[in-house]
């Protein structure tokens, strides 16, 4: 499964990757901090410790379903496979040859390539708010 991962991966989604975990990352972090001032007032739980440890566990659970989605696990029939465009092979790899390339976003990978940066993107995520969490409690 490691080397279809790895044959499915591409340098031009690296893009698409980060701005899936950052969004990601901003989003949880802007959420947590709002229920921490306004519904968590008593401070039964620490946000560092206990909020941020289960939010990853919970990115690194979506992780692991894009992982068997992509050995062909499905839920629902409404997950259908759709038209794929080809893409580019550039021979030459001088910066001025991509200075027309078109940047590739999420919306134009495939279903494979979108699995691949959505399961990248929460395990990163999920990676992110564990570590967090285990090194406030250390601290």
């Amino acid at each position: 499964m490691i080397k279809k991962i790895r044959n499915i991966f591409k340098g031009y989604m690296v893009r698409p990757l980060v701005y899936k975990t950052v969004t990601k990352c901003t989003i949880v972090l802007a959420i947590s901090l709002l229920w921490d001032r306004f519904i968590n007032t008593s401070k039964i739980m620490s946000l560092t410790e206990d909020v941020f440890f289960i939010v990853g566990l919970i990115f690194v659970l979506f992780s692991w379903f894009q992982y068997l989605r992509l050995d062909g696990f499905s839920i629902h029939h409404l997950l259908e496979e759709k038209e794929t465009k080809p893409t580019k092979k550039h021979a030459k790899k001088d910066i001025v040859d991509f200075v027309d390339e078109k940047i590739v976003s999420f919306d134009e990978l495939d279903d494979d390539e979108r699995t691949v940066v959505v399961l990248f993107s929460n395990l990163i995520s999920g990676l992110i708010f564990v570590v967090i969490s285990i090194i406030a409690l250390i601290l």
